[in-house]
């Protein structure tokens, strides 16, 4: 009986929504009081300037700005540079709403659209390693008991803001590095992230299951907030129900989780070594929800979370039965939130391009409120003469649900080797981030490089049961509650 396919389920549950929050190789925390857009009027009587930053509101010095979509076009001089104090005096021609692009070495480049001419400050998000750096330990202080007929384990990742709402990075919590479990007599993948202490089991003869040392692999150097959170399952149950070739969505509600910790490091080589108590939060609230009712062919996943130290903490995960309220568990001291997911069933597992489509929303906990989301959506298209040019799927619709913004990544696919093994992963290039929903996104004649690299190109719809005018500002994430993603590679 061979387990890959139960141990991938785990940190999938976690990883539809969460995403990786990017940090520079400082050992400083990244400062949360800086705007990472910031769009002011310009004044009559001085100069307008665009600034930008890192994440931890240091200047960026001799970063590209382009106003517009080539140089020389819409105005003269719209091709400009930042000065040691990470600032650049905007020209005066600028007079009507243009794109802005920043390019800096180090970063991934960045692009806002129909930017009306202003001040406007940018926090820039820092480029990946070429080869990811490791975190890696143990879970500790498991109650592991051998012969209790359940499975205990973990599940390390990094911590999330809903600032990471914009992008997705789904490769931080469903790690695509595998490690090897051997159990009766058979080998089986089991992403890297999860640590499995030593423990015996018994279905018709003994098993044990042994991999007790987790790997995170993270893009970038500096401060992480790392969180841990610890589950178990029936053994005999879950492995019954797999042999009887029972869909492995349906295996989620067979899951408990029961709490975790969180932990602060700072990653400055190629491996840091971080043990992590998985005992020092206790999921012991009961939260009530109801779900909104899906196609036949789509699946709704609900994910608990709390706020703590201003990262979302994941509690719980069910798959919701249409019409049914589904209980999930949560911190008792802290403000809860529920994260609803909807995925097609053929797409749950697939790691085929384009099958990380999904659409969510991210709301405070309300016990008489049912969840609604936006539709799923196609996906995009995207041609490559001269300049990129996304044609955005048909835009989606749901009563109550306001149009905020667009945003889109590229990513460089690149081939990364592991234990000997051939990962594809998404390098991402260029960012961009628009307000409304057009429906094509024409980027500036800007080529990224000269690799040869597949690409991929992921787009989110961003809306709001909020319905108040928005601006490039941080107001956009905070009333940001909905976002439905797809993707093409190219």
């Amino acid at each position: 009986m061979k387990f890959t396919n139960l141990w991938a389920l785990i940190p999938l549950c976690f990883g539809l929504l969460l995403t990786s929050c990017n940090q520079d190789k400082s050992d400083k925390p990244e400062t949360t009081n800086v705007a990472r857009f910031l769009w002011t009027e310009k004044s009559k009587i001085s100069t307008a300037q665009i600034k930008i930053i890192n994440q931890y509101g240091e200047p960026i010095q001799g970063a590209q700005i382009l106003i517009g979509d080539a140089q020389g076009s819409p105005f003269r001089d719209n091709f400009i540079t930042t000065d040691k104090l990470g600032s650049a005096i905007i020209p005066t021609d600028w007079s009507t709403p243009a794109s802005v692009t920043v390019d800096a070495s180090g970063y991934i480049r960045q692009t806002l659209l129909n930017v009306i001419p202003g001040n406007l400050t940018l926090k820039m998000s820092t480029a990946y390693l070429a080869q990811r750096a490791e975190v890696r330990g143990q879970v500790t202080q498991l109650p592991v008991v051998n012969g209790d007929k359940l499975v205990d384990f973990a599940l390390v990742m990094p911590a999330v803001a809903k600032a990471d709402l914009l992008n997705f990075d789904l490769g931080q919590v469903i790690s695509p590095y595998n490690d090897t479990l051997s159990a009766a007599g058979q080998n089986s993948d089991i992403p890297s992230n999860i640590s499995l202490p030593k423990q015996n089991e018994s279905y018709f003869i003994n098993v044990t299951l042994d991999k007790p040392v987790y790997r995170l692999k993270v893009p970038t150097l500096g401060s992480k907030k790392i969180v841990t959170v610890r589950g178990r399952f029936v053994f005999k149950t879950v492995v019954a129900e797999l042999r009887n070739g029972k869909p492995f969505p349906e295996l989620i509600n067979y899951f408990s989780i029961l709490g975790g910790s969180i932990r602060d490091t700072t990653v400055t080589g190629a491996v840091t070594n971080l043990d992590i108590p998985g005992n020092e939060l206790v999921f012991n609230n009961t939260l009530s929800v109801n779900s909104t009712a899906t196609q036949s062919d789509e699946l709704l996943l609900l994910l608990a979370t709390n706020e703590v130290s201003g990262s979302m903490i994941p509690t719980d995960v069910k798959r919701a039965v249409n019409g049914q309220a589904t209980k999930l568990q949560s911190l008792s001291s802290n403000s809860a939130f529920i994260v609803s997911i909807i995925k097609k069933q053929s797409e749950f597992m697939s790691q085929t391009p384009g099958s990380d489509r999904m659409s969510a929303s991210l709301l405070p906990y309300s016990a008489t409120t049912a969840q609604k989301l936006l539709p799923l959506i196609g996906n995009p298209t995207i041609t490559n003469s001269s300049n990129y040019v996304i044609s955005m799927p048909s835009a989606p619709t749901t009563a109550g649900i306001n149009p905020i913004a667009i945003s889109a990544t590229i990513s460089d696919l690149v081939e990364a080797q592991d234990a000997g093994k051939t990962i594809l992963l998404p390098n991402k290039k260029w960012e961009i981030l628009g307000l409304g929903w057009s429906q094509q996104i024409s980027l500036p004649k800007w080529p990224l490089d000269s690799s040869t690299a597949r690409k991929r190109v992921e787009v989110n719809f961003i809306g709001s049961i909020t319905n108040t005018l928005t601006r490039l500002d941080d107001s956009l994430i905070e009333n940001a509650t909905h976002i439905t993603h797809a993707s093409t590679d190219f």
